[in-house]
C-alpha cells in the first residue's frame, strides 16, 4: 500500500516545465492511490495532445495571419521558421512556447508510460489487463520517442545515424538518476524494441481512440521502417495494418461523400428555392456555396473522435487546433476546389482572414471536424502502402492505394482514377496526396525532413516578392534543445 500512495503522488502532478533531465519537475498534489489495474489504464489516455505550430510554419502549411508582426521577428521563433532564417540563434528563445513545450509534453507522457510498464504488475487486477496495460503503455513510449528524435535530432540517414546525437533515452522511472544523450540509432532501437514487444499483446479494438490498438502499432511500425528507408519491412507493416484495421479493429475510411450528400439532401428540402439544383454544390453560386457551408459546417460535416478512421487520436496544440489556423496559398493550390471534400470541408470558405494575413491564405474554419493533429488515421497506412509500392517500382499498386483513399474524399459523381506513367510519377502523386490528406499534422514537417535529406532537394518559397531556400543540410530542419532541458541536464545541443 505505500509502495502504491508513493507512485500515486508522482502521477497525481502539477506539470511546472522547467527541467527536464528528471523528465521536469514532478510536484505532489495530495496522496492518490493507485491500486488497482484500472487505475493504471487511465494514465494511458491523455487529453494534453502536442503544441504542433511552428513546424507548420518551417513546413510552409500555415500562413502569418499578421505579415508585418512575422517580418518584425515579434515571434522571433514564428518568423524564422517562415523565413528559413539560418542566421538567428534558436536556443535562447525555446522557452515554454511551441517546440519547446512538444518536448516537455513528450517527456511527461513518457514518465506516465514508465511508472504504468514497471509497476502495474504489483495493482490488483487481471493479468490479461496488466499484460494490455503495458503493451499500450510501450506503443505509446515508442511513439513519443519517435516525434522526440524526428523534432530534436537530425534526420535519419543509416550511414551515420550510429554516431550522431540523438535525445535522452529512458525505459524506466526515475527520479534520482541522471538521463543519459543517446544516438540517433539507439533512439530507433529502443522505438523499434518497444514497437515488437507490444505489438502481439495490443487489443484489436481499443476501449476508446484515445487508446492505442494493434492498428496502431503496425502504422508505427510502418512508420518507423520508412523514415528508416527500410521499404520492404514498411509496406509489410502497412499491409498489415490495413488487414488488421479493416478487420477486427473494426477501423474504415472516412466516406465524406456520406456527409456531403446527406447536407445537400437537408438544405435542399429546408431551401425549396434550391430543390431542383443540381447535386454538387460547386455548381452552385457563390450565395449558396456560402449558406451551405456555414450550415454544414455545424450540422453536417462533423468528424468525432471515436470515428473509425482514427487509429490514434491526439490533439494538436488544443482540442480546437488547427482551428484558426491560416493555410498558404501553394498548399490551397493542391486541392481540386470543385471536387476534393477535404476543401469543401474545412477549406472552402469565403473568409481569408484579416486584412493583415499573407495575401492568398484562407482560414481553416471547421472545429466540428477533429482533424487528428498529433495521431494517426488510417489514411496514413494508405499512404505509406503507396510509397513503397512506388519506390519498389510497381507503379500500379502504387496507384492503387492511393485511389482507394481518393474515392472516400472527392465527390463521387466527379471522381476519375489517377494514373502514373511510370514509377517516378507515382512517387510524385503520393508526396502530393501526403501534403493534402496529412495536412496540420506532424506529417509535412517530418517529411520535409526525410525527403530533403534523403533526396538531396533544395526548397523555394516565395513571400512578397522574395524567393527563399532551404538546403537539404539546414540546421533548421532539427529543432533546437528548450533552454530549460540545457540547463537541467547534460544534453548536448544538437541544433542552433
Amino acid at each position: 500500500m505505500e509502495r502504491n500512495i508513493i507512485i500515486g503522488c508522482l502521477v497525481a502532478i502539477t506539470l511546472t516545465f522547467t527541467a527536464c533531465d528528471n523528465y521536469l519537475d514532478l510536484v505532489p498534489k495530495g496522496k492518490a492511490v493507485l491500486n488497482q489495474t484500472s487505475d493504471y489504464l487511465g494514465l494511458l489516455e491523455d487529453m494534453y495532445g502536442y503544441p504542433i505550430n511552428d513546424e507548420w510554419y518551417l513546413c510552409g502549411e500555415h500562413a502569418p495571419a499578421y505579415v508585418e508582426q512575422i517580418k518584425n521577428y515579434a515571434n522571433p521563433l514564428m518568423s524564422v521558421c517562415f523565413f528559413w532564417d539560418e542566421d538567428f540563434d534558436r536556443p535562447p528563445y525555446m522557452a515554454t512556447t511551441g517546440s519547446a513545450d512538444l518536448y516537455f509534453i513528450c517527456y511527461n507522457k513518457i514518465a506516465k508510460y514508465n511508472i504504468i510498464i514497471q509497476n502495474i504488475g504489483d495493482a490488483e487486477g487481471s493479468e490479461s489487463d496488466k499484460t494490455e496495460g503495458i503493451a499500450q503503455a510501450k506503443i505509446l513510449r515508442a511513439y513519443n520517442y519517435f516525434l522526440l528524435i524526428n523534432t530534436y535530432a537530425k534526420p535519419y540517414d543509416p550511414v551515420t545515424a550510429a554516431q550522431e546525437r540523438g535525445i535522452i533515452l529512458r525505459d524506466e522511472f526515475s527520479l534520482e538518476e541522471e538521463g543519459v544523450q543517446k544516438t540517433i540509432a539507439d533512439a530507433y532501437a529502443l522505438i523499434q524494441k518497444d514497437i515488437e514487444d507490444a505489438l502481439p499483446a495490443l487489443p484489436h479494438k481499443a476501449l476508446n481512440t484515445f487508446r492505442p490498438d494493434k492498428s496502431f502499432g503496425y502504422a508505427i511500425k510502418a512508420k518507423v521502417h520508412l523514415f528508416k528507408r527500410e521499404f520492404d519491412q514498411a509496406l509489410d507493416a502497412s499491409l498489415n495494418c490495413l488487414k488488421e484495421a479493416e478487420g477486427e479493429g473494426n477501423h474504415k475510411l472516412w466516406d465524406m461523400n456520406v456527409e456531403y450528400q446527406s447536407g445537400l439532401t437537408q438544405f435542399k428540402a429546408a431551401n425549396p428555392a434550391f430543390s431542383n439544383m443540381p447535386n454538387t454544390m460547386f455548381e452552385y453560386g457563390m450565395p449558396f456555396y456560402s449558406a451551405f457551408r456555414a450550415m454544414g459546417s455545424m450540422m453536417y460535416f462533423g468528424h468525432p473522435y471515436e470515428a473509425p478512421e482514427n487509429l490514434y487520436y491526439q490533439h494538436g496544440m488544443n482540442y480546437m487546433s488547427p482551428q484558426a489556423a491560416l493555410i498558404r496559398k501553394p498548399v490551397l493550390d493542391l486541392f481540386d476546389k470543385k471536387t476534393d471534400l477535404r476543401y469543401t470541408f474545412s477549406l472552402g470558405t469565403t473568409s481569408n482572414g484579416p486584412a493583415t494575413a499573407e495575401p492568398g491564405c484562407t482560414m481553416f474554419n471547421n472545429m466540428f471536424l477533429h482533424w487528428n493533429c498529433g495521431g494517426v488515421k488510417l489514411s496514413e497506412a494508405y499512404l505509406m502502402a503507396a510509397e513503397c509500392y512506388a519506390r519498389k517500382g510497381d507503379k500500379d499498386n502504387a496507384m492503387k492505394y492511393v485511389n482507394d483513399l481518393r474515392k472516400n474524399r472527392l465527390v463521387k459523381t466527379y471522381y476519375a482514377d489517377l494514373t502514373a506513367a511510370d514509377a517516378t510519377e507515382a512517387m510524385k502523386i503520393v508526396r502530393e496526396e501526403r501534403k493534402r490528406e496529412l495536412l496540420f499534422t506532424t506529417n509535412g514537417f517530418f517529411d520535409m525532413r526525410r525527403f530533403c535529406t534523403e533526396f538531396n532537394e533544395t526548397l523555394t518559397r516565395e513571400f512578397d516578392g522574395n524567393i527563399y531556400t532551404l538546403k537539404p543540410t539546414s540546421h533548421l530542419l532539427t529543432f533546437p534543445f528548450p533552454v530549460a532541458a540545457m540547463q537541467n541536464s547534460n544534453l548536448i545541443q544538437n541544433s542552433k
